[in-house]
């Protein structure tokens, strides 16, 4: 092969479509030149070890075969050095910040909703949070009392991210696990432990992606947040088990408490109830797509396991959606005029503590969920028919894949729970009459 020049360079016919021709400087090893039919383009090639790396260096043209030959020199020694500037741009900005992690995580990566208000949440928190927290952490096998103290954690959006280290993952960690809510349930000051597990949780994940899209590991840059692992410091968090019990005088309270609120949001909390739903799959409901009368179904759509369900509607359920129907305002079955998503909010956070005033509860938009299963085991509902009820995944159950619940079955078990709950609100009138009188109050 020829040296490669200036006039050996510009006298190289273009090649034939779909094909290239390669051409190898004779003086300098590694450095070549690409022709195909549309353009010329020179590189590197050269051995480090047992790689081969091949860099781009730039199109003949905008590039003069002595700039090219210049730019390879450089290039080819600091390859034979250990650094890859190529390698290096990759990996992002040195000095990037961890606002700018936790963005482009979130930006980047497909996330429900609900998951991106988790991680905004995680954002703001890591901006810099004001509070109080106990000063120790209380040992809940005595009685001691443990003096609160106001602390702030400070931003770290701004910081580069690879300078964050370890120690300072744990301090933030231990401090934040103490902290109090804003809002105390009961009166009794209690810490954020969960919230703050989900706050880490979400950092740990932005720097898994960094570390994976960058290929950070390459220049041994680790998680800061694996530490709380190896140092055993996450929290653990028990399953949340509230319910309304449905025997208790005070679930009589509640369902008037929920009839008395705008009807829209009555209806949502009460549908929500009936049908087993998480907030966020009834508020989505649409009337295009997800509500048959004819065939008196609904369809839960791309739900929490990835699945879509569709289940028959129980007297209760209907005469919500045709009541809904007939005051629609949008394409949303609980469309709300003053919201930004055009439905009602999710979890309507101030019409739960109206009723949590009114009756004397505290209660979630989720517990509404484990009032359903608790209530319909104690109606000795089948256990398979309850969990396709709730949407629950049939992955971990091989007998639950071959013997799926009918839809008759399904039925009999939305009306035997609306029949129940009538019963305790409605005692004195017949199941007819319970289902118009509850329906028309809200």
């Amino acid at each position: 092969m020829p040296k490669l020049t200036q006039s050996f360079v510009k006298s190289l016919p273009p090649a034939a479509a779909g094909e290239q021709t390669l051409y190898m400087d004779d003086e300098l090893t590694g450095f070549g030149l690409r022709v195909s039919a549309t353009k010329k383009v020179f590189y590197l090639q050269v051995r480090v070890g047992k790689k081969v790396p091949k860099r781009k260096l730039g199109e003949y043209g905008p590039m003069t075969v002595d700039q090219a030959r210049k730019k390879a020199l450089l290039l080819k020694a600091q390859l034979l050095d250990g650094k890859d500037p190529y390698a290096e741009r990759e990996r992002g900005p040195i000095d990037a910040t961890l606002g700018e992690l936790f963005l482009e995580y979130r930006n980047e990566v497909s996330h429900r909703p609900n998951t991106k208000k988790s991680i905004n949440a995680a954002i703001k928190h890591f901006g810099g949070h004001e509070g109080q927290a106990f000063k120790s952490t209380p040992d809940g096998r005595s009685h001691e009392t443990v003096e609160i103290v106001k602390v702030v954690l400070p931003n770290w959006l701004k910081r580069p991210y690879r300078e964050i280290t370890q120690d300072e993952v744990l301090a933030r960690f231990d401090v934040g696990s103490r902290m109090l809510a804003k809002r105390r349930r009961g009166g009794q000051p209690a810490p954020i432990t969960r919230t703050i597990n989900q706050h880490f949780k979400y950092l740990q994940a932005a720097y898994n992606y960094a570390i994976s899209k960058h290929r950070l590991a390459d220049v041994g840059f680790s998680n800061p947040v694996a530490i709380l692992k190896t140092a055993r410091r996450w929290s653990r968090m028990n399953r949340r088990s509230g319910f309304l019990d449905t025997t208790k005088p005070y679930f009589v309270k509640w369902w008037y408490a929920c009839e008395a609120l705008k009807p829209v949001v009555a209806d949502y909390i009460l549908f929500t109830l009936i049908t087993a739903s998480r907030s966020i799959e009834s508020a989505t409901l649409r009337w295009s797509t997800d509500v048959d009368f004819k065939k008196n179904e609904v369809t839960f759509r791309d739900t929490k396991n990835g699945q879509s369900y569709t289940f028959p509607l129980a007297p209760l359920a209907r005469t919500i959606l045709e009541r809904r129907y007939a005051a629609r305002i949008n394409d949303f079955v609980f469309g709300y005029a003053k919201s930004k998503t055009g439905h009602v909010a999710c979890p309507p956070q101030y019409h739960i503590k109206l009723v949590r005033e009114a009756c004397d509860h505290s209660w979630s938009m989720h517990d509404l969920r484990r009032t359903f299963t608790t209530t319909l085991t104690r109606l000795n509902v089948h256990a398979f028919t309850i969990a396709h009820l709730m949407k629950h995944s049939t992955n971990s159950s091989m007998t639950f894949s071959y013997a799926p619940p009918t839809r008759e079955q399904l039925l009999e078990a939305l009306t035997t729970f609306e029949d129940h709950l009538l019963e305790q609100v409605r005692p004195s009138a017949s199941n007819d009459e319970a289902v118009v009188s509850a329906t028309a109050a809200a």
